[in-house]
């Protein structure tokens, strides 16, 4: 849903592939001037003049930021001569429901929460899904599913995964410390709570079970796994600068589900998740290359700040 995030709060679709825009005289009608009312405070007119300044604070480099995406988006499709069909945008909405709840009332209930938190209406939302939909349209002839990655995708959701302890130090001295101490029968829970860097301390270092097949641990925890005894602590394992030291609580078998039997969903799940990865890559990469002149200093300021949040996600 990063992708999602980014896109909110410009043209609807049907501004861009639907009938012919409204002619000037029809958007000044219904286009307040800025000394127009849009609000009364006990009878007293609130104009946009009135509030332009703070939205602008408020939410101006986040407004801009999806107006340059959309400009973008739009230039690329039309560069490569390619067309976001009604059917396309549907299939965003269905998959992003999907990805809510795979009960259709649960994931409606979920969608509705969503937009309400985000606050967005109907206009936004589809906004939101024309971007998607086109930035997955451009990134779909760049994704490429090797037979490794959709084994590894089975390997993580059905595969053997293991229950450990972990304690993660910076310092190769206490680490090599609570090692004994741990290999001699001390608390690991404990000595995990106590001196534990890393945040499942609070728990006593008790992680989530872990696949082997998952690249997100370090590898040499990953080897570390099928070898050791349940309840045994592993030797010293060097993860870039840091040191970690693992206890072994419970093996879980893998699932009894032939990969045959789910292979075709893998591969669009797998390929859902590279799409997603490529499509905030795209957005990225549009919103540094395109060419922007702020002349109000409030919305320059707004936008330094959507950038750096942009660079931080």
């Amino acid at each position: 849903m990063v992708v999602a995030a980014l896109m909110v709060g410009c043209e609807s679709p049907s501004q861009v592939a639907g009938p012919a825009k409204p002619t000037v005289q029809t958007q000044r009608a219904s286009t307040p001037t800025s000394s127009a009312p849009v609000a009364y405070i006990n009878g007293q007119p609130v104009t946009d003049a009135d509030l332009r300044g703070r939205l602008i604070e408020v939410a101006g480099g986040q407004v801009l930021s999806e107006r340059i995406l959309d400009r973008m988006i739009r230039e690329r499709l039309d560069q490569r001569g390619l067309t976001l069909t009604p059917e396309l945008i549907d299939a965003e909405e269905s998959h992003m429901r999907s990805t809510l709840s795979a009960d259709t009332n649960e994931a409606t209930r979920l969608l509705i929460k969503m937009l309400s938190d985000r606050g967005l209406g109907r206009q936004g939302f589809e906004s939101m899904l024309f971007r998607n939909a086109g930035l997955r349209l451009l990134v779909q002839d760049q994704i490429e599913l090797s037979p490794a990655l959709i084994r590894q995708a089975y390997e993580l959701r059905y595969g053997e995964r293991f229950r450990v302890r972990i304690i993660v130090t910076d310092s190769l001295t206490q680490a090599s410390d609570l090692l004994v101490r741990a290999s001699e029968g001390e608390s690991f829970a404990d000595l995990a709570a106590l001196n534990s860097t890393d945040a499942s301390a609070a728990q006593g270092g008790l992680l989530s079970p872990i696949s082997p097949a998952d690249p997100s641990y370090p590898k040499a925890l990953r080897q570390s796994l099928s070898s050791m005894p349940i309840g045994g602590v592993s030797d010293l394992i060097a993860a870039d600068d840091r040191f970690i030291i693992m206890k072994l609580q419970e093996k879980l078998p893998a699932d009894p589900v032939a990969f045959e039997a789910v292979q075709s969903e893998l591969q669009r799940t797998v390929r859902l998740e590279a799409e997603g990865q490529r499509m905030q890559q795209a957005a990225r990469s549009m919103l540094a290359e395109a060419k922007v002149v702020i002349l109000e200093p409030t919305l320059n300021k707004s936008w330094l700040n959507q950038k750096a949040k942009m660079q931080g996600e």
